[in-house]
Formats: structure tokens, C-alpha cells, sequence
């Protein structure tokens, strides 16, 4: 079986899978969830504090309009997303043990790291299509708030505007792949669902903690944390500029100068060691040990 024909039977497995539309379906109610939020409370009369300065409500609905919407949408692709995104990198896996069809899986493909491959090609372009669905859903939303404030009007859509959306775009892509990535290996060392999940969410939840408490102790603890993914995801997601007053989900600009992290180029790189590590690991792994073993599901 050639990799078109091993992709398009992985794309057909988890586009049949109720957890793949699952998952793409609370994206888009989180997206809805939340601009409806920050729609209602940008009805208010008055101004808030916002990193020590005064945002008047009526600037935080304009964050909303079409012209400065989709960073917002990225920026919960990015965090609440992820999450999502770990789900699928490891159910995508670890589901195979679970049903015990690895054995079958690998021999109908002529070869284990081929169909590990087209699989993770698959999901990387589901994980992919879910973001850019996100982003779509946040500009039709912004559409309807832009329509019902003044009128729609689109001189703004210039190619430099869509360049930067673009940009925005890939960002967030890539920040949430050393998670996919994770999960992606874990499912494989683990042989289940829930050891990718449970590895993926963990280091998602727990990394930002322990950070924490690194930085509130002397050298060398203090600098490990601008070595770790939470770090250094902050940093490239802080390109993606958010109009003021908007929720941003992760450290201002100020936290992170005086955190001393590394600039978005190193925080590239150090990603996508992290990245190589984990599928290095998880390939590895499933090209030399016993694959008929079953897992826990």
C-alpha cells in the first residue's frame, strides 16, 4: 500500500470516529462560548484596568470587530485547543492497542513506520483544519458584531493583513505541536489512549506550576524554566498580537523580559528539539518493539 492510499485510510478511520467531530465540535462551542462572553461585557459603560491602564469597554468591543478578531480565536486555539489536539494525538495511537488491530494495521500498511507516519500525517492535518475552522467561526462571529456596530467594511484586507494572519496562523500551529508530539509518543511507550492523554495534559497543566516554583529559587532553578515548553510556546505565541483589553491567556510581554527568556528564534529552535525528541522516541519505540502486545485502552 503507497503513503496516498495509507493517508487516505487513516483520514477515513478518524473522520469516522465520533470523538474526532467530538472534539472539533467543542472548539468551535469554545470559540462561540467566549466571544459571547467578551461580547456581553464589552456592553458595559465605563473602562477597566488592564496591565495598569484604563481600557474603556467600548475599546474591548472593537477588539472584537472583523479587523482584529482572529487573534483572539488563535490565541484559544492555542490553549484551550491544545488540550483538544492532545486528545486526538493520542487516541489516534492508542486506540490501535486498545481494539488489538496494531499487528493487523502494520502488515496491511508493508511496514510499521510508514503507517506511523501517515498517521501522524493525518492527525497534524486534522489538528490543522480544527484551527483554521476556529478562525473562521471567530470571523464570521466577528462579522455579525463588526455588522451590528457601524457596518462591515473590508479596505482593511490588504496583503499585508493577510500575511499577518498567516504568520498568526502558523504560529499557533506550531506552539501546539510539542504537545501533539508528546502525546503522539506517550500513546506509543504507554500502548493506550490514556497514556497520551494523561502525558500530553499533564505537562500542559503541571509544567507552568513547577516553573513557578523554579523561578522562586536561586541559580540553576531559576533558568530552567526558559528551557521548558511553556516557556518558550509563550514566547512565539506574544508575536501574535491581541488587540488591548482582550483576555490574553498566557504572560505579558513585561512577565516574560523579566523571566529573561529566550527570543522567539531560540524559543523556535528549543520546540522544535522538543518535537524531534518525542517522535524520535515514539518511532523508535514502535519500530522495534513487540507491537502485538496489547495495551489498557
Amino acid at each position: 500500500m503507497n503513503m496516498g492510499r495509507l493517508i487516505a485510510a487513516e483520514f477515513f478511520k478518524l473522520r469516522k470516529r465520533m470523538m474526532t467531530w467530538v472534539l472539533g465540535l467543542l472548539l468551535i462551542a469554545l470559540v462561540v462560548l467566549l466571544y459571547s462572553i467578551v461580547w456581553s461585557i464589552s456592553s458595559r459603560t465605563g473602562s477597566f484596568l488592564d496591565e495598569g491602564q484604563r481600557i474603556p469597554y467600548e475599546q474591548l468591543r472593537r477588539g472584537l470587530f472583523l479587523e482584529t478578531g482572529v487573534p483572539f480565536a488563535l490565541q484559544i486555539v492555542a490553549q484551550f485547543g491544545t488540550l483538544l489536539a492532545i486528545i486526538l494525538a493520542a487516541g489516534a495511537v492508542g486506540s490501535e492497542y486498545a481494539w488489538g488491530t496494531v499487528r493487523l494495521m502494520a502488515t496491511a500498511s508493508s511496514g510499521r513506520l510508514r503507517l506511523l507516519t501517515a498517521r501522524l500525517i493525518v492527525v497534524c492535518g486534522l489538528v490543522a483544519m480544527g484551527a483554521l475552522l476556529a478562525a473562521l467561526v471567530a470571523m464570521l462571529y466577528s462579522t455579525v458584531i463588526t455588522a451590528t456596530n457601524g457596518g462591515v467594511d473590508f479596505s482593511f484586507v490588504t496583503r499585508a493583513f493577510v500575511y499577518d494572519q498567516v504568520l498568526a496562523y502558523g504560529r499557533t500551529l506550531f506552539i501546539v505541536a510539542p504537545y501533539v508530539a508528546l502525546a503522539f509518543g506517550a500513546a506509543i511507550a504507554g500502548r493506550s489512549t490514556l497514556a497520551g492523554v494523561g502525558a500530553g495534559i499533564g505537562v500542559a497543566f503541571l509544567e507552568p506550576l513547577v516553573s513557578g516554583l523554579m523561578r522562586l529559587g536561586g541559580e540553576p532553578w531559576k533558568s530552567m524554566p526558559n528551557y521548558l515548553i511553556d516557556s518558550n510556546r509563550d514566547v512565539i505565541l506574544l508575536q501574535n498580537e491581541i488587540p488591548a483589553g482582550l483576555p490574553s491567556f498566557g504572560p505579558s510581554a513585561r512577565a516574560l523580559r523579566d523571566r529573561g527568556v529566550h527570543s522567539p528564534a531560540e524559543a523556535a529552535m528549543i520546540l522544535l528539539v522538543y518535537i524531534a525528541v518525542f517522535l524520535a522516541f515514539g518511532f523508535i519505540l514502535y519500530r522495534r518493539r513487540d507491537i502485538t502486545a496489547g495495551g489498557g485502552g
